[in-house]
């Protein structure tokens, strides 16, 4: 069978995968992929913050207004993510 018509299943991709990981080649970045813009401090103010937003929005989803618990949860996720602040331990920079 050609190389390009080889069949590609479910167990090759994860062994694929698998492989990657345990090379560590599923994470390298070059060093142009991503530059923060701000420091890891307040990356991480902003991310507890939008956490804290998150959760008091869905305090009052839950046990008030949801119109105005979904609004809070909202604007949370929007300026965490609209600042470029993401859960990610993986992230080296």
């Amino acid at each position: 069978m050609a190389e390009h018509a080889k069949e590609n299943t479910l167990e090759t991709t994860i062994a694929n995968l698998t492989d990657e990981r345990e090379d560590g080649t599923d994470t390298v970045q070059s060093d142009s992929a991503y530059t923060p813009v701000f420091s890891k401090s307040v990356r991480t103010v902003v991310y507890v913050l939008g956490l804290i937003a998150s959760c008091v929005g869905l305090g009052f989803m839950t046990f008030g207004d949801a119109a105005v618990g979904g609004y809070i949860s909202t604007v949370a996720g929007f300026i965490a993510s609209g600042l470029g602040v993401a859960y990610n331990p993986l992230r080296n920079a």
